[in-house]
């Protein structure tokens, strides 16, 4: 359930993409590249380490986009079972990409259910892009 265009890096253990519906911008989906049914715990420590570097480097190229107020993680696997975590920004107030406004509706509430994103499929590719390029930049 990765959309390949949206993939934003692929790290040794971890694929990181954006998440196709962008009501918290910046919300990026890291999917574990080995395939596993079962849930965090089922981590190898090589796992672990990569998934906490790959979420210290998306808090510091999402916070000089956007500076986020802070960021919910979630592993659910109750749709799709393969191990991911969501990696999802929350905003206190508003924030701009491409000229929308894009608003975190349930601020202070859990993320879910979520809400509909303001930006189309054409301004979410720009998003990827833009991450990418930041992805780059960083050296990562």
């Amino acid at each position: 359930m990765v959309d390949t265009e949206l993939v934003l890096q692929e790290t040794p253990s971890w694929t990181w993409s954006l998440f196709p519906n962008q009501s918290y911008l910046g919300r990026v989906q890291l999917t574990l590249r080995r395939r596993c049914d079962g849930s965090l715990a089922t981590l190898t420590n090589d796992e672990w380490v990569d998934l906490r570097n790959g979420i210290r480097a998306i808090e510091g190229i999402l916070g000089g986009l956007f500076q986020p107020d802070r960021f919910n993680y979630e592993q659910l696997g109750n749709v799709w079972t393969q191990v991911h975590v969501h990696a999802i920004p929350r905003y206190s107030n508003a924030r701009h990409w491409c000229g929308i406004t894009v608003l975190d509706q349930r601020w202070g509430d859990h993320p879910l259910p979520e809400p509909v994103s303001n930006l189309g499929r054409a301004e979410t590719l720009q998003l990827a892009e833009q991450i990418r390029n930041s992805i780059g930049l960083a050296g990562l």
